[in-house]
């Protein structure tokens, strides 16, 4: 066997091992087209908030009485006010899954990722009827700045400005 070809495989076999990527992880996270949701009825005593897309969800767990249905600003941290998760799971994911007394066996949490900064921001205001102008609700939008997600392999998922949703509570 010439030099020229021995050289040429040892050129093939690092390429082959260079291009593995069998180990391909999620850098960003996009739930741009899902509910904020909770387990209770719309109301203000939701100890966490929630979405989820096919196989991955995002979930708030909230300070108790956090949420008022009157106008106002508070605002906390991750992770010492906030706690925030990032789960993958084996299969698509329901409200069941989140909602029921005992998790489902189903699907499996394959991955989780706790934020481990970020401000928490909720902006509570009053909607009222444009024709009446009798309260509805209130929408409680709530934005994450400077989030920081790190992932197994110790890289960093940075956003500075996430917008996490709207969460909607009836008017009491």
């Amino acid at each position: 066997m010439s030099k020229k070809t021995l050289y040429f495989a040892f050129v093939i076999g690092l390429f082959a091992i260079a291009c593995n990527d069998g180990n391909l992880k999620v850098d960003t996270i996009s739930f741009e087209n899902s509910d904020l949701l909770s387990c209770t009825t719309n109301d203000t005593t939701a100890t966490f908030l929630f979405k989820y897309s096919q196989k991955q969800a995002l979930i708030l767990n909230l300070p108790a009485n956090i949420l008022e249905n009157k106008e106002k600003t508070v605002s906390g941290t991750i992770p010492t006010n906030f706690k925030l998760y990032y789960r993958t799971f084996s299969d698509a994911v329901t409200t069941n899954y989140f909602c029921n007394v005992y998790p489902p066996a189903t699907p499996n949490v394959t991955s989780q990722i706790e934020a481990t900064g970020g401000t928490v921001t909720i902006v509570s205001r009053p909607i009222y009827n444009e024709t009446t102008g009798a309260l509805l609700r209130y929408d409680h939008q709530i934005s994450i700045t400077d989030l920081v997600l790190v992932n197994q392999e110790g890289n960093k998922i940075v956003d500075s400005n996430f917008v996490f949703g709207t969460y909607k509570t009836n008017k009491q």
